[in-house]
């Protein structure tokens, strides 16, 4: 038969102490408390192999030590997507350091109320959203209850949200000064949309650089995939039959996700175009996805790990009641040249570019 749980009580009795010392001691809030007795304490619940009942200490602390991971695409882990596994790990180990537990909730509810229930009724003591879900209705409802969030890798409308992010404002630009300092002047450009604040922000980049430039805006051609859609072979057909219906045909694609860039550059040869001597490709994020990809993609690096420890330690603040400084974060991106790009074949419009070159990073597989 099975033994009962040891209680705090039966440590208190033990130890011969009473039960609010014997929790504040196994809580980590006796520095009123003499080190023997801490000792004493410690070493009868170790005896005893006592352990709390985490109900019980979040009740009596109103806190569970819990932070709530939510993605809004928990399939990107079955399609191999590294973003999320260097943020996650990023997260996780900071969640660590601050000896707080990461429970994972996926979005994808067929009742998005009975997560917002869940979460709010004492699940866990805040929650990072990770990226925008296009019919998110769980964000606003949790901003509106005043519950602890943060979001990762977008920003909610609402300007009293916290966010870490990336300048993709500045990863827009970084991609097409970089095409255009090659000789590139038509561009194509595969995006989430302007409904989702980092495609809307790295698409105002790119307009930038091309108006630095003096390059007409009628020759960036974008394209918007389905955010709510995992990236999928049918998609980059359409976009690689979009790509060759245009007239004049770009000579690059900026494209806006490492998964579809590395579909794209690995299917683009079956139509005759070759990377980069036909079409130069850069894409966003830089890890292995586009590292391994064939040619290496030239890309706009984020960094992740840095995000999710950085999220971690927002959330934290908002959970204790600190108000942060800024409520908007944002890391500094940076660009790796690899084998995906090259100057276009065929001359150069002399006097397109008037801005001096960027600075880049170049680096090898």
């Amino acid at each position: 038969m099975a033994s009962s749980r040891v209680r705090l009580s039966d440590v208190a009795r033990e130890a011969g102490v009473s039960p609010t010392t014997v929790s504040f001691v196994l809580n980590g809030r006796c520095d009123s408390i003499a080190p023997e007795t801490q000792q004493r304490v410690l070493a009868v619940a170790a005896r005893l192999h006592y352990r709390p009942h985490l109900a019980a200490r979040a009740l009596a602390t109103g806190r569970t030590r819990r932070i709530g991971l939510i993605l809004n695409q928990p399939e990107s882990f079955s399609t191999n997507d590294t973003y999320f596994s260097e943020v996650l790990a990023g997260i996780i180990r900071r969640a660590t350091e601050h000896d707080r537990n990461v429970l994972l909730l996926s979005a994808h509810y067929p009742d998005w109320r009975s997560l917002f229930t869940d979460i709010t009724g004492g699940a866990v003591d805040g929650v990072l959203q990770i990226s925008k879900f296009v019919l998110d209705e769980l964000t606003p409802a949790l901003i509106q209850a005043d519950f602890p969030i943060v979001c990762v890798s977008f920003k909610h409308e609402d300007d009293h949200c916290l966010t870490v992010d990336c300048d993709n404002e500045q990863g827009g630009y970084l991609a097409a000064r970089h095409l255009m300092d090659l000789g590139h002047q038509r561009l194509a450009v595969l995006y989430p949309g302007e409904e989702i604040s980092w495609g809307r922000e790295r698409m105002a980049g790119i307009q930038r650089a091309a108006e630095e430039a003096g390059v007409p805006s009628e020759w960036i051609c974008a394209l918007a995939w389905n955010e709510a859609q995992m990236p999928n072979k049918a998609w980059v057909l359409d976009a690689v039959a979009w790509v060759q219906r245009l007239a004049p045909r770009p000579t690059a694609i900026i494209c806006c996700d490492e998964v579809r860039a590395r579909m794209l550059a690995e299917m683009l040869p079956s139509v005759g175009l070759t990377v980069p001597a036909d079409i130069s490709i850069v894409s966003f994020n830089s890890t292995e996805t586009s590292a391994r990809c064939v040619p290496p993609l030239t890309s706009v690096r984020q960094p992740l790990c840095d995000i999710g420890r950085a999220a971690v330690d927002l959330l934290l603040d908002r959970i204790q009641g600190r108000t942060p400084e800024n409520p908007v974060l944002l890391f500094p991106m940076a660009l790796d040249v690899r084998q995906s790009t090259q100057a276009p074949r065929g001359e150069v419009a002399p006097g397109t570019l008037r801005s001096a070159p960027i600075s880049r990073t170049r680096t090898r597989l």
